[in-house]
C-alpha cells in the first residue's frame, strides 16, 4: 500500500530490537532487557512491522523527497529462554518483503544467535553483558543500506535496569552496543526504554533508539535518532503490544514511519 505523506521514521537494523525486548509478568514489576529470564522459562514474541518513507534525512541532517517511496514489511520471530537464573539464550530471525524503487527482496532475514549473562543484582539495580552473532542474507541487513549489503556480523551490548514503585510502577533501562560488521560500516548504539503501569494489566512504553555508524571512503556514517511509543496489555502467559517509530533526525539515513503490532507468549 503507498502512502502520500507520513510522520518521521528510522527503524533500525534488523536485530537492534531484540536487545529492547520486554520481559512481563502481569502480577509484578516489568522488567526489560537487563533481566535475564528464569531458569527453566522463556518467551516467544512475533513482530510485525511495516514502514514506508518518502523522505529521507542527507549528509547534513536535512529532510529531503526521495526519488521513489520506499516500503519494509517485517515480520519477525524473537526468543529467548532461561539456561540459569544468570544466562539466558537468544535467537532472533525474520522475513522481509523490502523495495527501495532500485533493490528488492523478499524472504528470511538474517539469523541472530546470543546469550545475555547477568553482571550485577544490587540495591534494585540490574546490569547485564550481552554477545551475540548474526549470519548474513541477501536482504537488508542495515535500515541506512539496501537488500543484499553487508554479511556476517557481531553485537556486543551492556545492559543496565532498574524497577521503581509507587502510585504507577515501572521501570527504566539502557543500552549501549558496538556492532561490527563485514561489508558495512561499523555502528555505535545508545538505546532507551520506560515503562509505566498505569492500568491494571497495561504498561505504556517510551523507548527511543540512538546510533552512528562509522565513517568510511570519506563519505558521513549514517546517524539516527527514532522514538517509539507503545502499550502493552496482558491476560495471563500472553501480551499483545501496539505502537508507532519515528525518526525525528538523522544524516543519511530514510526518513519513514510505520505501526507496531507484537503478540508475545511466555512459557
Amino acid at each position: 500500500m503507498k502512502r502520500s505523506g507520513g510522520m518521521l521514521h528510522h527503524w533500525t537494523a534488523l536485530v537492534s530490537v531484540a536487545g529492547m525486548t520486554l520481559v512481563i509478568m502481569p502480577a509484578d514489576p516489568v522488567a526489560a532487557g537487563a533481566w535475564n529470564q528464569p531458569k527453566g522459562q522463556g518467551q516467544v514474541i512475533v513482530k510485525y512491522e511495516p514502514v514506508w518513507s518518502i523522505h529521507r534525512f542527507d549528509e547534513d541532517g536535512d529532510r529531503l523527497a526521495l526519488p521513489d517511496e520506499r516500503q519494509d514489511h517485517i515480520v519477525s520471530l524473537w526468543g529467548e529462554y532461561g539456561l540459569s537464573e544468570r544466562v539466558t539464550l537468544l535467537v532472533k530471525t525474520d522475513w522481509q518483503d523490502t523495495d527501495d524503487g532500485f533493490h528488492q527482496y523478499r524472504g528470511m532475514g538474517p539469523v541472530e544467535i546470543g546469550g545475555r549473562w547477568q553482571a550485577l543484582d544490587h540495591n534494585g539495580w540490574q546490569v547485564s553483558v550481552q554477545a551475540s552473532y548474526v549470519s548474513d542474507t541477501q536482504g537488508r541487513n542495515a535500515a541506512w543500506g539496501s537488500a543484499g549489503e553487508g554479511e556476517q556480523e557481531a553485537d556486543l551490548r551492556v545492559l543496565a535496569g532498574r524497577n521503581f514503585g509507587g502510585r504507577f510502577p515501572g521501570f527504566y533501562e539502557v543500552q549501549m552496543a558496538r556492532r561490527w560488521r563485514d561489508n558495512l560500516a561499523n555502528e555505535v548504539r545508545a538505546e532507551g526504554t520506560l515503562g509505566v503501569h498505569f492500568r491494571e494489566n497495561y504498561t505504556a512504553m517510551a523507548q527511543f533508539y540512538a546510533g552512528k555508524a562509522d565513517i568510511e571512503s570519506d563519505v558521513g556514517g549514517a546517524r539516527w535518532l527514532t522514538l517509539e511509543l507503545g502499550v502493552v496489555r496482558h491476560w495471563e502467559d500472553w501480551s499483545v503490544q501496539g505502537g508507532w517509530r519515528a525518526t525525528t533526525a538523522g544524516r543519511n539515513v530514510p526518513a519513514a514511519d510505520g505501526p507496531i503490532v507484537a503478540l508475545w507468549k511466555r512459557f
